[in-house]
C-alpha cells in the first residue's frame, strides 16, 4: 500500500470482476466466469483483504459494498466466508450496511436465501428494465417475466434493496419509458436508481455510436424522460436525495452516500480504487496480475477453508509492498472542485460553512465567478448559505460539475 491515510476511513468496496457475458455499455472491469477463477480469486482477494487490515489499524466499517461484475455469479459460500474475514480484521458497527449486486439473470431463491444467510442485509439488482426489446438491445440474459419474478422474491426475504432502471435508450419512447417506471413503482422497492444512458469508451456502444449506427434520443426527450420519473417517484412519496437515486424514508444508500460526500473509503480487487480524503489509489484491472501477485502459487479457497486455514497468519506475509497500484494524489484546487460537484449531486447542495471547514477558505472565494454562472443560467440556486441544483440544473448536472473542474 502506498504511503496513504485511511486512519477515517468506514467504508469498504469489494470488486467482484466476474460476469457470464460483457454488457455493451459496461466499462468496468470484468472478465468471464469460472468456478475455478473465482476460486483463485478468494485467495487473492484474502491475501489483500490481510494487507489491508494491516496498514488501516482495525477501521470501524459502517458499510460494506460488494459489486462488480456480476457478483451473484458468485456462490453464497463465498460472501459468507469473504464477510467472516471482514468482521475478524475490521469492527463493524452492529447496524453496517452490507450490500452486493445481484443480476436477475444469475440469482435465485437458493442463492437469495444464501446470501441473507451470509449476512448480506441489503441488494442492489440490475433490473434495468421491464421490455423484453430494450434487455436485448443492453444485452441483459434476463426478460421482464424474469425481473419481475426477482423482484417479488428479494421482497420475500430483504427488507432492504435497490431496484436500477436505464432510459434514454435507442428508439425508447417516453409511453414506453413510463411503463418501465409504472412496472417498477408496482413493486414498491425500498430504493430506486435512475440511470440515462451514456455512452463510455472502450465499449462497444461506443464504436457504434462514433460510426452513426446508434442514435440516443434528443436531449428534450432525455430531459422529459427525467422529469417524468422524478414527478411520479415523488407522487409515490420517494426522497430524491441524490440526482439518480431515489429512496423511500430511512433507505438511502448509505454506502454510496458516504461518496458523495467526500469521506475517505477502502477498497479490494483489481479495478477497485481507494481514497484516503487526498490521494486515489487504484489496483490495476487485470485479473491474471492480480493472481500472480496475490495468488503466485495458484493456491485453492476451498482448499484453504477445509484445513481450517484461513486464519493462519504464516499464508499472509506482513508488510506486502504491492506493486499493482497506481496513485494519483489531487491537487488542493481539485480536491475543492471534487468536493463541491459531489455535495451538488446531493438535494441538500454545497453548505458555504462545511467547505470552510473542509478546506479553509471560503467557496466563494474559490469559485466566485463559476457561481455567478450558473446562477445567471438558471442551474443553481442560493440560499441559507448554500447552493443547490435547480431541477434545469439536475438534468444539465455535467455541464454544471465540468464548470468546477475546468479553470
Amino acid at each position: 500500500m502506498p504511503n496513504l491515510n485511511f486512519s477515517l476511513a468506514n467504508a469498504l468496496y469489494i470488486h467482484l470482476p466476474f460476469c457470464s457475458s460483457k454488457c455493451p455499455y459496461c466499462d468496468f472491469y470484468s472478465v468471464k466466469y469460472s468456478k475455478q477463477r473465482v476460486d483463485l480469486y478468494w485467495f487473492a482477494l484474502f491475501m489483500e483483504l490481510e494487507e489491508l487490515s494491516q496498514k488501516v489499524n482495525n477501521n470501524l466499517l459502517q458499510t460494506i459494498y460488494i459489486g462488480g461484475g456480476t457478483p451473484s455469479l458468485v456462490e453464497p459460500f463465498y460472501i459468507r466466508e469473504l464477510i467472516k474475514k471482514i468482521k475478524k480484521k475490521f469492527k463493524l458497527i452492529p447496524t453496517a450496511e452490507i450490500t452486493v449486486e445481484v443480476n436477475p439473470a444469475s440469482i435465485n431463491e437458493e442463492k437469495i436465501i444464501g446470501l441473507k444467510r451470509a449476512g448480506v442485509n441489503r441488494l442492489s439488482v440490475g433490473i434495468q428494465s421491464f421490455n423484453d426489446q430494450h434487455l436485448y438491445f443492453l444485452g441483459r440474459k434476463s426478460s421482464s417475466e424474469k425481473n419481475k419474478e426477482i423482484l417479488t422474491l428479494i421482497d420475500q426475504y430483504f427488507d432492504n434493496y435497490s431496484a436500477d432502471l436505464i432510459f434514454a435508450l435507442p428508439g425508447q419512447s417516453l409511453n414506453e419509458f413510463a411503463d418501465d417506471l409504472e412496472t417498477m413503482l408496482s413493486f414498491k422497492p425500498p430504493h430506486i436508481s435512475l440511470y440515462n444512458l451514456e455512452i463510455h469508451e472502450n465499449t462497444p456502444f461506443y464504436k457504434r455510436y462514433h460510426s452513426g449506427e446508434l442514435k440516443l434520443p434528443s436531449e428534450e426527450l432525455d430531459a422529459e424522460m427525467y422529469e417524468l420519473a422524478v414527478d411520479n417517484l415523488k407522487a409515490a412519496d420517494y426522497q430524491h436525495y441524490e440526482i439518480s437515486n431515489f429512496s423511500q424514508r430511512g433507505y438511502r444508500a448509505r454506502h454510496n452516500y458516504l461518496y458523495w460526500l467526500f469521506e475517505p473509503y477502502l477498497a479490494l480487487g483489481p479495478g477497485a480504487a481507494a481514497f484516503d480524503g487526498s490521494c486515489r489509489s487504484q489496483n490495476i484491472a487485470d485479473l491474471n496480475q492480480y493472481l500472480d501477485h496475490y495468488n503466485p502459487q495458484k493456491r485453492s479457497f476451498k482448499e484453504l477453508i477445509s484445513e481450517g486455514a484461513a486464519d493462519n497468519s504464516n499464508l499472509f506475509p506482513p508488510n506486502i509492498e504491492s506493486k499493482i497500484r497506481t496513485l494519483n494524489c489531487l491537487e488542493p484546487k481539485e480536491k475543492m472542485a471534487e468536493y463541491s460537484f459531489l455535495a451538488l449531486r446531493t438535494a441538500q447542495g454545497l453548505f458555504y460553512h462545511k467547505f470552510y471547514r473542509q478546506f479553509k477558505v471560503g467557496v466563494k472565494k474559490v469559485f466566485k465567478e463559476e457561481i455567478e454562472e450558473l446562477k445567471s443560467k438558471q442551474l443553481i440556486k442560493e440560499g441559507n448559505e448554500r447552493i443547490y441544483l435547480t431541477e434545469r440544473g439536475k438534468e444539465l448536472a455535467n455541464e454544471v460539475f465540468l464548470k468546477f473542474l475546468l479553470d
